[in-house]
């Protein structure tokens, strides 16, 4: 069940709902374990290999390259220069450059409708409840901007579901 909480957005005033994340994160240890379970690898090896992905991946990256993790998605690098535009195609230049950052591209899958099911959304099965508990039980991840707004989700106090 995913859980969503009404926020009232500064800039223009009106209100969305907006997904809540609760508990602890699922941290590289028990991905391993869960992993392990699921295959005939180790929980002290899989954990290895969970741990030395990110570095491997961003040598990758750091080569202009993509990476596709099959059955998950792609990875790659961006870059911004906001604010910074130059006049003529000349003066175009590395100098630019503000910020990287990483972006990631969900896998999809042709699914029976004709349409597609991304990576990480289970076909079926997700169902949608407002969040009435408090926000000291949510928990804080990081995040560079702002979640998407809008939307429809499920009506005021209702139970929605999707899939």
């Amino acid at each position: 069940m995913i859980f969503w909480k009404r926020v009232q957005q500064a800039i223009n005033k009106l209100w969305y709902p907006r997904s809540v994340t609760l508990g602890k994160p699922v941290e590289t240890q028990e991905l391993a374990n869960r992993i392990a379970r699921e295959s005939t690898v180790s929980p002290a090896d899989t954990h290895a290999v969970l741990r030395a992905l990110p570095l491997i991946m961003a040598d990758f990256m750091k080569e202009s390259r993509a990476v596709h993790f099959e059955g998950l998605g792609w990875f790659r690098y961006t870059i911004t220069s906001a604010g910074k535009g130059v006049a003529t195609q000349e003066e175009v230049s590395s100098d630019q450059i503000t910020g990287l950052r990483v972006q990631f591209t969900p896998d999809r899958v042709r699914n029976m409708s004709g349409g597609y099911t991304r990576a990480l959304i289970a076909d079926e099965g997700i169902t949608f409840m407002e969040w009435l508990g408090k926000e000291s039980d949510e928990t804080q991840v990081p995040d560079d901007e702002e979640e998407g707004t809008g939307g429809n989700g499920p009506a005021e106090g209702e139970e929605g579901s999707f899939g």
